[in-house]
């Protein structure tokens, strides 16, 4: 803090208030910039919870709140040459709106940063009015903003505080530990058919890139208990499978880079089968489980799909009411487990095994040929399209399947999964992004099951969509097979509009 001796001498020796007055927030301003933590944003939202009030305070981080639209302001801004604010971490995606003396809008605004994801960055030069204005839009999770008064370039952020960006190797390893109990012995005979239909899946779905093993050496353990004692106790369950597996040298939350424990035993309670990085635990004996669930533990959520209502393909961005949780019926992370079907092309982007090149971002209106990303070969062809949305803020992506027995009808059209959309992701350990089905017939099948509608969401030929915030215009034109490897191919005509 600067000292009152000090601000005493400056009046003294000026005979002028106004030279302490001046002087004051120039001495404020070298020591929040310099004190905190060398001008870092911090993850606030890590050890506070969500702000409730609307005034800041310069060089405090708070934590926002995740509603839509948070108004902030701070005072004193017409007292220095600049300002900064800075805004990141958490997941989601916000923009960021303000304005001097008056409250911004999206519309009117002195300043404005609407780039992807949370990391925003304006610097205010030379505020003339006392009071600067923010908007804070969007949706969001666990994001912080600071305001720097007299600070003429953003805070950086943290290492190690992005999240998951993807999956960092090209192989996994997957460690199996089986269970038994006094009263129920462990009974997947075929586990090893299965762990080895699983490798075999991985490396199609890879094109070849990804390499799964896995080690079954460990005998069964056997917990001198009955499984009764388990059912309506999962804590006490897992307190005892981690115990034996640490007794055997291998730290469950940390058994070493690109490998997976898998726990698998007689079904304990009516518990499903689960994972999350990296851990999986098995109580349905099955190759699609095994698939399914190492999706979760190399860290993805499962394949959505959006029911915005009948007539509508994306709706208001409430949560609870459009998010259908396995809604991609024809995706493995969806209800294709089973049947092991493909992961879809977005998913894949997560793993690295499809490219830029493969998966080219549309800018620019003309007609544009995919080939089906579904034939375990990418042939180095483009697989799909990217396009962003009219606002900028998400990315459609365009996928053409046409092995998937179940829903055959996939040959006649493309699928389109959405990016970006309720990027709400808590947990660091999965993924920033979880895809989102566009059912492009929305409300056209009254439901026998609770996703039967998303079974036609195939966006078919000479049927067109338009993009929810009017950036382009998509329709299928025609389709045919490569002369001469017959790889199937679809064509879009697409426009931008903006």
């Amino acid at each position: 803090m600067v000292s009152l001796f000090r601000i005493f001498m400056a009046i003294v020796l000026s005979g002028m208030l106004i030279l302490a007055y001046a002087q004051l927030p120039q001495d404020e301003k070298i020591r929040h910039i310099e004190s905190q933590d060398q001008a870092l944003l911090q993850d606030i939202c890590k050890y506070q919870s969500a702000f409730s009030g609307n005034q800041l305070t310069t060089g405090k981080s708070i934590c926002l709140a995740d509603d839509n639209i948070n108004y902030l302001y701070l005072p004193e801004a017409s007292n220095y040459s600049s300002l900064s604010i800075t805004t990141g971490y958490g997941s989601g995606d916000l923009s960021i709106y303000t304005k001097n003396n008056s409250w911004p809008t999206s519309d009117t605004y002195d300043y404005q940063s609407a780039t992807l994801g949370n990391n925003e960055c304006i610097v205010v030069s030379s505020p003339k009015g006392y009071w600067q204005y923010i908007m804070i839009q969007g949706e969001k999770h666990g994001a912080s903003l600071v305001v720097d008064l007299g600070a003429t370039s953003c805070r950086t952020l943290g290492n190690g505080s992005q999240g998951n960006k993807g999956y960092p190797y090209n192989f996994a390893h997957i460690k199996v530990f089986r269970f038994s109990f006094i009263d129920a012995d462990f009974s997947w005979n075929n586990i090893l058919a299965d762990l080895q239909k699983a490798q075999i899946y991985y490396s199609a779905q890879s094109y070849h890139k990804f390499n799964l093993t896995y080690d079954l050496s460990e005998p069964v353990i056997v917990i001198d208990q009955p499984k009764a004692t388990f059912d309506d106790n999962y804590h006490a369950w897992r307190e005892v499978y981690s115990a034996k597996i640490k007794e055997r040298g291998v730290d469950i939350n940390a058994p070493g880079e690109g490998n997976v424990i898998m726990i698998t035993a007689p079904q304990v309670g009516n518990y499903n089968s689960s994972a999350a990085p990296p851990i999986m635990e098995l109580y349905h004996y099955h190759a699609g489980v095994i698939a399914h669930e190492l999706g979760h533990a190399l860290g993805l959520r499962h394949a959505k799909a959006l029911e915005a209502g009948e007539g509508r393909v994306i709706g208001d961005g409430n949560y609870e009411k459009e998010s259908l949780n396995y809604g991609n019926v024809y995706s493995m992370m969806g209800m294709g487990a089973y049947s092991m079907q493909e992961y879809n092309l977005l998913y894949k982007k997560y793993f690295n095994w499809v490219s830029e090149r493969e998966v080219p971002l549309v800018q620019s209106s003309g007609t544009y040929r995919i080939y089906a990303f579904d034939q375990k070969t990418n042939e180095h062809l483009p697989l799909g399209l990217r396009i962003q949305s009219g606002n900028k803020r998400y990315t459609y992506w365009l996928e053409y399947r046409t092995t998937n027995a179940h829903y055959p009808n996939t040959k006649n059209g493309i699928l389109i999964n959405l990016e970006g959309y309720f990027a709400n992701e808590k947990d660091k350990r999965f993924w920033e992004t979880t895809s989102y089905l566009l059912d492009m017939t929305p409300g056209s099948k009254t439901p026998g099951w609770w996703a039967e509608d998303q079974t036609d969401s195939e966006l078919q030929i000479n049927q067109t969509y338009e993009d929810h915030w009017g950036g382009f215009r998509i329709t299928p034109i025609a389709k045919g097979t490569h002369p001469t490897d017959k790889h199937p191919w679809i064509e879009v005509y697409v426009e931008i509009l903006k």
